[in-house]
């Protein structure tokens, strides 16, 4: 088994992303999609009625997914939370990380923020505390589907679900895994395709209902 493979995901359309860094540069790479495969450049490109990956940085792994119901984005939210199987079952350690979102990932310093008893490392969101509020930020918006939000605010409060509970930026998650771990993750699977997609609103609740411990990752001085 293998230490460390980071990934990302998009299903569905094409769109710019970006190339990441990280501390291990020989470390797996793998990027799940049901688009066509190009290699050439970091963009995807629509070609007549294929959309067609052009990529230099990830090994691109196929995946049909449409027994999932939904927008594309929901897709991407599967692989995203529910780490596929060909990473959980072969690697001790795994990096998800934004395509859009120009990161560099450091493996070693967030294993070293990885306490004993978590399984799941994250950054705490820059701007808010609780998902009550971020839901409420979301509908202001207007952008997303606000009666999804809505109906998961109010199962939330039907729960009992408190304020102020954390709230943190999912745009790159650092997991060890376990049978616990790939248990929350369903969990929270169950949530983004029950409610919004906007998986930030679930997490805090996930890690509630469950007693999901989240080590934070402290904020770098520049």
């Amino acid at each position: 088994m293998k230490k460390f493979v980071m990934y990302s995901a998009r299903f569905g359309s094409p769109g710019r992303f970006k190339e990441h860094t990280n501390s291990i540069p020989d470390v797996d790479k793998l990027y799940f999609t049901d688009l066509n495969i190009r290699t050439g450049c970091n963009q995807t490109i629509l070609t007549g009625r294929d959309h067609v990956v052009k990529n230099t940085f990830y090994d691109v792994v196929k995946m049909n997914l449409e027994n999932i119901s939904g927008s594309p984005i929901k897709r991407q939210r599967y692989v995203k939370i529910c780490i596929p199987d060909e990473i959980f079952d072969n690697y001790e350690y795994s990096v998800y990380v934004d395509i859009k979102r120009p990161v560099h990932v450091d493996f070693d310093w967030m294993l070293s923020h990885l306490k004993p008893d978590s399984d799941i490392v994250l950054r705490q969101h820059p701007a808010r505390n609780c998902a009550y509020d971020e839901a409420n930020f979301l509908l202001r918006k207007g952008r997303y589907d606000n009666g999804s939000i809505r109906n998961q605010v109010d199962h939330y409060k039907k729960a009992n679900f408190p304020i102020n509970y954390g709230l943190y930026s999912s745009f790159q998650i650092f997991r060890r895994h376990t049978k616990r771990l790939k248990e929350c993750m369903r969990y929270w699977w169950k949530q983004v395709e029950k409610f919004s997609y906007r998986d930030q609103i679930s997490l805090p609740y996930i890690a509630w209902t469950q007693a999901m411990n989240i080590s934070i990752i402290p904020r770098r001085k520049r």
